[in-house]
């Protein structure tokens, strides 16, 4: 594989999950990208289909964080919905846009392992922090060709199936395969107290942010996840909007560009990422 080829990890949640034109414009973005030889692994969320099914059976939704609180009930209706309806959706979409995809969870393989989120570990019930990826697996699928669509589910080491937040598994994945992670959202880019668009942030801005309340809800994930990214070993980080992301990557003038900084907060680093060889540069 040539040192020019480059592998994203996109994190995709949201209207690009749900039949319509977010689909239609993500699936097109993709081709275009995979056309024009970049490696493609795709880690979706799906948490408003989640909440929408846990609504309907009665069950109750709490996020803390950014992240759901998942009793073994709701950790069903996770399973039942990302690693069902909206990995199947997808794979499908982009098969029918001429990208060579193949549906997983991080269970497939043990490809995603986890240990208990929150602190004290275990708070959110079944939540896994991912400490370990399986590198090759992705690595084979990616020089046969395919687009893996991960659904983020993890496991631990006796058995437990574990819900893992979308951010954070695409940030592992990321890490795990020294590759740029591209994380879809809806707003064009992170916002600062005023409502203003930043075009870059380091760690301690991350920290700022999270602190003082600018950043909440799902942004906290996904800040904490970038900065995780980078100390594991990714190349780049980018959040921003499908509009802002090409098949030549980030547009100029677009999105927020996560940046190593001199010291990254203590509280935002990630477990030392155990990565699997796999032996590709």
């Amino acid at each position: 594989m040539s040192a020019s080829v480059r592998t994203w990890v996109v994190k995709v949640g949201g209207a690009e999950l749900v039949p319509g034109p977010g689909l239609a414009a993500l699936v097109t973005a993709a081709a275009e990208a995979v056309r024009r030889s970049r490696r493609l692994v795709l880690v979706h969320g799906g948490g408003e289909e989640v909440s929408k099914a846990c609504d309907e059976r009665g069950l109750p939704v709490e996020k803390r964080r950014g992240q759901r609180v998942t009793t073994e009930a709701v950790r069903e209706v996770v399973a039942e919905v990302l690693a069902g309806r909206v990995n199947v959706r997808l794979v499908n979409a982009l098969e029918s846009a001429g990208v060579p995809a193949l549906g997983l969870t991080g269970v497939s393989g043990g490809l995603l392992e986890v240990r208990p989120a929150g602190e004290p570990p275990g708070e959110l019930g079944w939540v896994g922090e991912p400490t370990r990826v399986d590198a090759r697996l992705l690595a084979t699928l990616l020089d046969d060709g395919y687009a893996p669509v991960l659904a983020p589910l993890g496991v631990d080491g006796a058995g437990g199936v574990y819900n893992v937040n979308a951010d954070r598994a695409a940030a592992a994945v990321a890490a795990a395969l020294a590759a740029d992670l591209v994380m879809l959202t809806d707003v064009p880019a992170v916002l600062d107290a005023e409502g203003r668009g930043l075009a870059a942030l380091t760690p301690t801005g991350v920290r700022e942010l999270v602190e003082d309340g600018t950043a909440h809800d799902g942004m906290i994930p996904k800040l904490e996840a970038a900065v995780s990214a980078l100390a594991g070993g990714a190349t780049s980080v980018w959040i921003g909007d499908l509009a802002g992301w090409g098949p030549d990557g980030p547009r100029p003038g677009h999105g927020t560009t996560v940046r190593p900084g001199p010291r990254a907060p203590a509280s935002l680093l990630p477990l030392r990422m155990e990565q699997v060889p796999h032996g590709r540069s």
